[in-house]
């Protein structure tokens, strides 16, 4: 009795299932789909899509129209959820559906044209969101999307220069340089001037710090540059502009009596600085060398320039002797 229960109940279950699988509930599916795409519920949208395309697998070849327009929808779904972000600078939920968008235009070979626009925003965006995990410290995440953004546009050289700040802050200098030679390499084909400085600046700031150090550490005594010197020469053969290690340079040549390589270096350095308290720095030694090469005109003329402390004091004292 019990068995004949459960064979009946079954049965009635299968009946209402074949029921329901017909070409006028697909059709009901589709609407409801199309109706919560014009309402902008992207969510609910798609989960009546995809069962259109589940039903209409059990309904067979008269539900294939259904099935196609459904499939046709699918990708314009992801992209218009996907604009909603970006329209609210929610990129990092933006993402996904650009992802989804090229992945099921892919899929069912159709909606090319929104799935170009997809895969033409995803470089940027997954440079953005590496951006903020770089700055957020969560180093592989900002890699990850950086290499992300490199597999569909090799020439962004923006992603270049985000995993040279992810492999500047790990002290990987072997791998910061690659990438910020490249990023280099990229934005002078652009003529994209502004990352090249930027990068620059990177990568000064990140040998600078050395430099600093070793002067820090030299023995007044003993005066030994040999650190320094080497500590700027590592910063110019990875920059050969960095006007701080040009500057240590020309005070190491002031020190060892080298007064025509002080004024070469001092001269380079002046080039590049942008810092007025640089420059006064630099014109210090500049004019310091040409005083001890007896160019007192040239000295005179060059001490002048400096205008900040703490070697303003000590340039009018060494004007008093030279500007006479």
């Amino acid at each position: 009795m019990k068995l004949r229960a459960f064979l009946m109940i079954g049965g009635m279950m299968m009946a209402g299932s074949l029921t329901a699988q017909t070409l006028t509930d697909v059709i009901n599916e589709f609407n409801a789909g199309v109706e919560k795409l014009n309402n902008q519920e992207y969510e609910v949208s798609l989960e009546h899509f995809n069962q259109v395309l589940s039903l209409a697998e059990s309904v067979g070849a008269e539900a294939n129209d259904m099935k196609a327009s459904a499939e046709k929808q699918i990708p314009s779904v992801y992209y218009r959820q996907a604009t909603v972000f970006m329209k609210r600078k929610q990129y990092d939920n933006a993402i996904p559906y650009l992802e989804k968008t090229v992945e099921f235009a892919s899929l069912y070979n159709n909606n090319e044209d929104i799935s170009n626009k997809a895969a033409g925003y995803l470089p940027q965006l997954y440079v953005l969101e590496g951006n903020r995990s770089w700055k957020n410290k969560s180093y592989e995440e900002a890699v990850a999307f950086f290499d992300k953004a490199l597999v569909l546009n090799e020439d962004l050289y923006q992603a270049h220069q985000g995993k040279g700040m992810v492999y500047l802050d790990q002290d990987e200098t072997e791998l910061m340089l690659e990438s910020f030679a490249k990023a280099k390499e990229g934005a002078s084909a652009k003529n994209d001037t502004k990352t090249i400085d930027n990068v620059n600046e990177a990568i000064n700031a990140y040998y600078n710090k050395f430099i600093l150090e070793e002067m820090a550490a030299v023995d007044p005594e003993e005066n030994d540059y040999t650190y320094v010197i080497e500590a700027c020469e590592n910063a110019l053969a990875a920059n050969p502009a960095n006007p701080r290690a040009l500057y240590h340079l020309a005070i190491v040549a002031n020190k060892a009596v080298e007064y025509d390589k002080a004024i070469e270096y001092a001269e380079k350095a002046l080039a590049h600085e942008t810092e007025p308290v640089w420059i006064s720095a630099i014109n210090f030694e500049l004019g310091s060398a040409f005083q001890n090469t007896d160019d007192y005109t040239k000295a005179c003329e060059t001490l002048k320039k400096v205008t900040e402390e703490p070697f303003l004091t000590r340039a009018e004292q060494k004007m008093g002797t030279v500007c006479n």
